[in-house]
């Protein structure tokens, strides 16, 4: 007789997992057995309260401009109050630094612009990061470091469906099918949690990231680093030689455009255009010897074919500026890639010169 209900066993058991799947629907049992949110998710989660103070402020009067980059964007944080000259902009203007991220790239761009939009928030201006590097397939920080960090809601699995790989879109397939791999649920910590009224929580950690995050962080004198052409020779070799071989390492060995970046991107743009966001898309300057590694390598300005493909040029929305081709006077770096802070106030400028061009940017 006992062998006669045997056969039902595994049909009992995937009623099981089926049913225990379908319960973390519910909010309060997802929440006591997800498991914990790294980096990336982290940052999404804060972001909600930024456009919350950013909307405050436009109802105070204050222009708004968001910038969303990397850490070559992330100069813009260390200046408290960035100096805008009277005749390129009058009004009083505020910057939104928080949404630069360092080693972030196209898909956390586009969640963090999802975000905005979905909040209700409008900037006045969106100052958008464009760098060959981010395009590369296999650098080190790219959407496949970022998908690792993330435990995406269904309608946000749903929605970068199509800019994926076929790996990750299997993936996502897999994560929609059952919720419990996509939030990474423990039933038996679940029941714990569940018993004992604790929650899957994180607040030491997201307290320090909410405090770095809305912290402007001025910059210090001993990094302000050196004229292009003045490098001592010890800080040349270190800063820029043996980093551009590491930039070089890291993003461009192998080098293949990235298919999926460049997906991303595009529905960056389209997100931008439906929503009718002045934006401009800057690339950053690099230290000359930088570039040259980096041009040998992809053959052309992948800025200027990305521009040239995928934004039209007659756009009321868009338009773009390369200060790796325009004649910066502000010539200081860091290291191979990055400028000093002391160029910000240029670097701005430059900006708000080129949004000045766009007819919806007021």
């Amino acid at each position: 007789m006992k062998s006669k209900y045997i056969y039902l066993y595994p049909f009992l058991i995937l009623c099981i997992i089926i049913l225990t799947d379908k319960l973390i629907c519910i909010p309060d049992v997802r929440e006591s057995g997800r498991r914990n949110y790294k980096a990336g998710q982290n940052i999404l989660l804060g972001m909600p309260n930024i456009w919350k103070e950013n909307i405050l402020a436009k109802q105070n009067g204050k222009t708004i401009a968001v910038a969303i980059g990397t850490s070559r964007s992330e100069i813009l944080h260390e200046w408290l109050d960035i100096p805008v000259k009277k005749s390129t902009y009058d009004k009083p203007i505020s910057f939104e630094t928080r949404t630069t991220i360092k080693a972030s790239e196209f898909l956390l761009f586009y969640l963090i612009l999802k975000s905005m939009i979905d909040s209700g928030f409008k900037p006045d201006v969106l100052f958008l990061e464009f760098s060959d590097d981010v395009f590369s397939e296999y650098s080190v920080h790219s959407y496949k470091s970022k998908w690792s960090e993330l435990m995406l809601h269904e309608n946000e699995l749903m929605d970068i469906f199509d800019a994926m790989n076929p790996e990750i879109k299997r993936d996502i397939i897999s994560r929609l099918l059952f919720l419990g791999y996509n939030y990474h649920f423990k039933p038996i910590q679940a029941v714990k949690n569940l018993i004992t009224g604790n929650r899957v929580t994180n607040d030491h950690y997201f307290i320090g990231l909410s405090s770095y995050l809305n912290a402007k962080r001025p910059y210090s004198p001993d990094n302000i680093g050196y004229k292009y052409d003045k490098f001592p020779p010890n800080e040349f070799q270190k800063r820029i030689v043996e980093y551009s071989e590491v930039m070089k390492e890291h993003f461009f060995q192998p080098y293949q455009i990235s298919e999926t970046e460049t997906n991303l991107f595009r529905k960056i743009i389209d997100l931008i255009e439906k929503n009718n966001i002045a934006t401009v898309i800057w690339e950053p300057q690099v230290h000359p010897y930088y570039q040259k590694i980096r041009f040998q390598i992809t053959k052309e300005s992948i800025f200027n074919r990305y521009t040239r493909n995928f934004i039209n040029p007659n756009s009321k929305n868009i338009r773009h500026i390369s200060l790796n081709l325009e004649n910066s006077e502000c010539r200081y770096f860091t290291d191979s890639s990055h400028v000093s802070p002391l160029c910000v106030p240029e670097i701005v400028d430059k900006l708000l010169q080129t949004a000045k061009e766009i007819p919806n940017f007021q």
